[in-house]
């Protein structure tokens, strides 16, 4: 009898351990917006799969860091790998490339741009530019000069820089950059355009969204309008925003992950998601 219980026990930790599914989240760095989708990935799939094992790390805005973490999750054959961010995206894509393990990214401004098209799969947080300087001009109607704070290591942010000239010009406004290579950049990058320009855009890159709180700072001290295209940024200082929901982002991420997991859908048939719904947040509308 003995024996027959230790051979249907070890039977039924075999099956279980065949179902068990685990993923990794990569996050390029903590902000508020990043950490809601990534709230909004872990409750939804958490609700669905209880014994879903998910382990998430940072990368610190470290490109280096997130290949490490990317190689870890690949090392332990996790089901899927989930970069919030274009620099884990492209990171994790590398690494898992011959590993085939599926890789979902959440909040890639342009996924076309950073290589992942065919490669991965997930949910886009572009809003288009046009729209956004429609917002903005909605608030500085005589707006001559726009300051914008980046940082060039990002692929995403020299995307937007583009485009975000290329409708400054049409509109004969004048584009002025501040440069931040890392977060304790950020508050000088935005001392640097006080007084020479009309309003602050701080749009999708990373670095500058972890420091907002310090060019929020700066430009509320002097009452320079100050704009974002994220909606948890309303509540650490900008005026407006226009922008999709972090935490909605988070859970359409979370449908993707769920049909790789259930094996109903490849990356190829998933392809490039959008939000839902982008909306315009303002101080006294949250």
């Amino acid at each position: 009898m003995f024996k027959i219980i230790t051979t249907v026990s070890a039977y039924c930790f075999l099956t279980l351990a065949c179902w068990a599914k685990s993923i990794g989240i990569i996050q390029v760095i903590e902000h508020p917006a990043l950490d809601s989708a990534r709230a909004g990935i872990i409750k939804t799939l958490s609700q669905k799969y209880p014994d879903l094992k998910i382990t998430w790390q940072s990368a610190q805005g470290n490109m280096a860091t997130a290949v490490q973490i990317a190689q870890t999750f690949a090392g332990k054959q996790v089901d899927c790998v989930v970069a919030l961010g274009t620099t884990p995206a492209q990171a994790a894509v590398n690494v898992c490339k011959n590993q085939n393990i599926p890789v979902i990214y959440a909040s890639v401004t342009d996924p076309k741009s950073a290589g992942l098209i065919d490669k991965a799969a997930g949910i886009t947080n572009f809003v288009d530019v046009t729209r956004q300087m429609d917002a903005m001009l909605k608030f500085v109607p005589n707006m001559k000069t726009l300051g914008i704070i980046y940082n060039p290591g990002e692929a995403n942010s020299e995307e937007l820089l583009k485009l975000t000239q290329n409708e400054c010009t049409k509109r004969n406004i004048q584009l002025k950059t501040a440069i931040a290579l890392k977060v304790t950049d950020v508050r000088s990058a935005a001392q640097k355009l006080i007084g020479s320009v009309d309003a602050i855009f701080v749009n999708n890159d990373n670095t500058a969204l972890a420091g907002f709180a310090s060019i929020a700072k700066v430009a509320n001290e002097v009452n320079l309008p100050l704009f974002a295209s994220d909606a948890d940024l309303i509540n650490q200082g900008a005026w407006a925003v226009l922008g999709p929901d972090q935490y909605e982002i988070g859970v359409q991420t979370a449908e993707f992950v769920s049909e790789i997991l259930d094996k109903k859908l490849t990356i190829s048939d998933l392809g490039i998601g959008y939000p839902r719904s982008v909306n315009l947040y303002t101080r006294d509308k949250i």
